[in-house]
């Protein structure tokens, strides 16, 4: 069985894309927990309202709404709540691409040798939806593939928990672990999911490059020397005040360039 676990804290407007994408996937042997950090809009009441949904198509259905330190931790707490062999995060505003995704990755598959697995991810910009450079070969530079697009075991997961002390790459430091001590990831070439490029680790690129730095370094991998990471800030900084400053219209042309150099194909949405 799978499970698949929604984070979410006051996410009304949002919330519901997700739960439908859940929802209308056409393998059913899975189970669907909400972990809500306590939302003080109408998140929970807008979660409620699909129980019923659920209940007919025999899938067990849970929210748990009560206060945590954040995303990371939520994400702790929901895999120990979980009872599926295979745990999904797909956190409020984010997707499954289309409805067949569940019943193309398990049935008829074999991933009984496999520890965790992966596949594509399109991300949603400026109305476009684009490959994310899924490389597992650069694993140890880079995060190698989308979270979204990630079952991974829950016996991994609990042995390599969410380390707090990460705001923003938590999940890579989690991917590098296990990958470190020789847990065998499996592509399932799968499109999987579809988000939104507005996530924190899209636009706090200066905090995202230290703290996988960081997280490098703890691992025992090789980095940029301080002198390398002072010169490619100032690239970072640029960077980061077009994304803040810059009209869409210039961002979009910005972007159409950067795609086009890195080859990153364009993806037809079918979700």
């Amino acid at each position: 069985m799978i499970t698949i676990i929604t984070i979410c804290y006051n996410e009304e407007k949002y919330i519901s894309a997700t739960i439908e994408s859940v929802l209308s996937q056409t393998y059913t042997d899975f189970e669907y927990i909400i972990k809500d950090g306590g939302s003080t809009d109408g998140t929970k009441r807008v979660a409620e309202s699909y129980r019923e949904d659920f209940e007919k198509k025999g899938i067990s259905y849970r929210i748990i709404s009560e206060n945590d330190k954040g995303l990371y931790d939520a994400m702790n707490i929901a895999v120990r709540e979980a009872k599926g062999e295979w745990i999904n995060f797909m956190n409020s505003g984010d997707a499954y691409f289309s409805d067949s995704v569940l019943s193309t990755i398990f049935e008829g598959r074999d991933w009984s040798a496999s520890d965790l697995l992966f596949g594509d991810t399109a991300e949603e910009e400026f109305g476009e939806f684009h490959y994310f450079r899924k490389c597992p070969e650069l694993i140890e530079q880079r995060m190698p593939f989308s979270h979204q697009s990630v079952f991974a075991k829950k016996e991994l997961l609990e042995k390599y928990p969410f380390d707090l002390k990460w705001k923003i790459g938590a999940d890579y430091n989690f991917l590098l672990q296990g990958y470190k001590a020789g847990a065998v990831y499996s592509d399932t070439g799968v499109l999987i999911a579809k988000v939104s490029k507005t996530g924190v680790s899209s636009v706090r690129l200066k905090d995202t490059y230290l703290e996988s730095i960081a997280i490098r370094r703890e691992r025992g991998i090789a980095t940029p020397s301080d002198e390398e990471i002072k010169k490619n800030m100032w690239s970072i900084n640029i960077r980061q005040f077009g994304m803040d400053y810059f009209p869409g219209w210039l961002k979009y042309w910005i972007r159409k360039i950067q795609r086009k150099m890195r080859g990153q194909k364009r993806v037809a949405e079918e979700g």
